[in-house]
């Protein structure tokens, strides 16, 4: 009896010491819930015993493997899904937490349009075909799969379609692109496997539906044939970002020959918003696209998750993380002087945590100078001392430092480009070979307040 009361005792403070001996204070980043885990607590914002207390609990020893433990119990015991990423539906579906509940139409939505506008604008103004393509979230296309109980209305989206029509925007609803191919008995989503995004046959489709759109606009672009890639499956056993098991089959198409990738070399060198760095640069080679147009694309997770398919169908593609970054558009158009322009966004991402909306309502792009009356603008005469010029192993930027405000700023080198406020005067970012073949003659233009 003394030896088991022993052993009890040992096991018990086991239990309680193993955890703190085991405490972990490297990781960043939680693999099992996508989190960025607490730091330290003496050194953040807010009261200093609540940061104690989420620093233990995101730092005590065998956290994931109780986690992991626990979810795994709940699933097997109870059917129920007890992650903060997922949810279960019906029939042993499974969505993404969070996106099934209602986004009331508001401001936000309105404003928003009023970009895409400005951005559509902008490119028709320089001749270059745009397009805005949304792609729908999982519920949209299986919402008899939805679990009872959870509110998923989507009249906001209705709404804000109705916005984007009276603006004349060019644009493609995904949702109809998925709910037809359902019909024809083709799955755009998993079951389980990656609940927040559509599978490869979703994104195959999806994206020619956007090319089919473009087509209209050049008829240069080209759709992409299921025979350019390889057809595959994959056995998925446990959810992104997490270790919920699933084992799943999910379908694959790998594309038959990469295009050359320069994404590190501009990356290196772009203004890009901090928590959103994504970027990419393609050039494609193949004989079927050697005509097609040189494509600038402002996209999120499902493109970017997919981008065997949008580069397969263009000569150059170059894309950018579109949250917070798509703001400042014209510095990407006056950086790669792209032949079409689309931006893509997700449902659940019109959100003012991803686009801001202070910063839209500030939105005021440079007309196209080229279109513009004489009359309307005039040469800036400038002292050489006000231009600083930083030269990169890519990309230039040019600066004309000046207290003066103006309502729009020009720079002519081989061609125009549109200078942007900043605090100590006006910028522009240009590749270098721009700058080179203007012999560093350059002149800006001006239109007053």
């Amino acid at each position: 009896m003394k030896k088991t009361k022993i052993i009890t005792t040992i096991i018990f403070f086991a239990i309680i010491i193993l955890p703190l001996v085991f405490f972990d204070r490297k990781t960043s980043v939680s693999s099992i819930d996508n989190r960025e885990l607490a730091k330290n607590p003496f050194t953040q914002e807010g009261s200093v015993s609540d940061n104690i207390e989420m620093y233990i609990e995101d730092r005590i020893g065998f956290r994931d493997k109780m986690i992991k433990s626990y979810t795994v119990l709940n699933d097997k015991m109870f059917n129920k899904m007890v992650h903060p990423s997922y949810t279960y539906g019906k029939d042993g579906y499974i969505f993404g937490g969070g996106i099934t509940t209602s986004n009331d139409f508001g401001e936000f939505h309105i404003v928003f349009a009023d970009m895409v506008l400005e951005i559509q604008n902008y490119c028709e103004d320089r001749n270059v075909p745009f397009l805005f393509v949304f792609n729908p979230a999982k519920p949209a296309i299986y919402p008899e799969k939805i679990a009872d109980g959870i509110n998923y209305d989507r009249t906001w989206v209705d709404l804000f379609f109705n916005e984007l029509d009276k603006r004349n925007i060019k644009y493609v609803d995904n949702t109809k692109t998925m709910v037809e191919l359902r019909r024809e008995g083709i799955e755009g989503f998993n079951k389980k496997y990656d609940a927040n995004h559509w599978n490869d046959m979703g994104a195959f489709y999806g994206n020619n539906a956007m090319l089919e759109a473009l087509s209209k606009q050049n008829k240069n672009i080209h759709i992409n044939n299921l025979e350019e890639f390889i057809a595959l499956e994959e056995i998925k056993e446990y959810l992104p970002v997490s270790e919920f098991p699933i084992n799943e089959k999910v379908p694959k198409l790998k594309l038959k020959r990469k295009p050359d990738n320069l994404n590190e070399e501009y990356a290196k060198e772009l203004m890009l918003d901090k928590s959103y760095p994504g970027f990419g640069y393609y050039i494609n080679k193949l004989d079927n696209v050697k005509d097609t147009p040189k494509v600038l694309v402002f996209q999120g997770s499902y493109m970017n998750k997919f981008l065997n398919f949008p580069i397969n169908a263009f000569r150059e593609y170059m894309h950018v993380h579109d949250y917070q970054n798509v703001i400042n558009f014209p510095y990407y158009f006056n950086i790669f002087k792209p032949e079409v322009v689309v931006f893509e966004v997700a449902e659940y991402t019109l959100l003012d945590m991803y686009f801001n909306t202070e910063k839209m309502k500030e939105i005021d792009y440079n007309p196209n100078i080229l279109n513009m009356d004489k009359s309307e603008y005039e040469n800036l005469q400038f002292d050489l001392d006000k231009i600083s010029i930083d030269r990169g192993e890519l990309l230039t930027k040019i600066k004309y430092k000046t207290e003066n405000s103006y309502h729009y700023v020009w720079i002519k080198l081989e061609d125009f480009y549109d200078m942007q406020k900043v605090e100590d005067g006006y910028e522009v970012t240009v590749e270098n070979s721009k700058f080179d073949n203007s012999n560093e003659e350059f002149e800006l233009f001006i239109q007053r307040k």
